[in-house]
């Protein structure tokens, strides 16, 4: 299972946003819907809304940096983001947004283009190509891999998904 594409409107966000402010370490044992409510609140309340009503952040350099907690990334999936693009990202923040079902593109040039809070944007998965209005910024490829793990909503659901096709077909066979 792959994804094709990601479009939707964007919540531009800055620099430097911790993981913390994301999702502050109070909030982290919630269920991921009650986690949503919460999720970038620190940073502002319009900004909260906003990530909840979109489905693509466009976030500046170190987003995510700070804390290996996987809590903020599986608040943004609950809120319903699809993906961050923009960076360069916090590495640990980067696996774990993938590993909780939130697609991350490196693509530091579509943050400091003059994209605006509630544009639009369509981002081609498989070849790493993202159109905003006439312009065209490119990230690296996304490997299938990742794809599935994103597709399956996180790498949990992908083991779970990839047992039990082994399971179905050694009983099949």
């Amino acid at each position: 299972m792959t994804i094709e594409t990601i479009t939707g409107e964007v919540t531009l966000l800055g620099d430097f946003i911790s993981a913390d402010a994301i999702l502050p370490a109070r909030h982290s044992f919630l269920a991921p819907e009650d986690m949503a409510q919460h999720v970038l609140a620190e940073v502002s309340a319009p900004v909260n809304a906003a990530v909840r009503a979109r489905p693509i952040i466009v976030a500046g350099e170190a987003f995510g940096y700070g804390t290996g907690r996987e809590s903020p990334a599986r608040a943004l999936r609950a809120a319903g983001i699809k993906a961050i693009v923009g960076g360069p990202f916090a590495r640990m923040f980067f696996r774990n947004a993938i590993n909780n079902g939130v697609l991350v593109l490196d693509c530091p040039e579509l943050a400091g283009c003059g994209i605006g809070d509630g544009d639009d944007l369509t981002i081609d998965v498989a070849t790493g190509i993202i159109q905003w209005r006439e312009r065209t910024f490119r990230a690296m490829p996304v490997p299938d891999i990742i794809q599935s793990i994103v597709a399956a909503g996180s790498l949990i659901d992908y083991g779970r998904a990839l047992l039990g096709a082994q399971r179905s077909g050694a009983v099949h066979s």
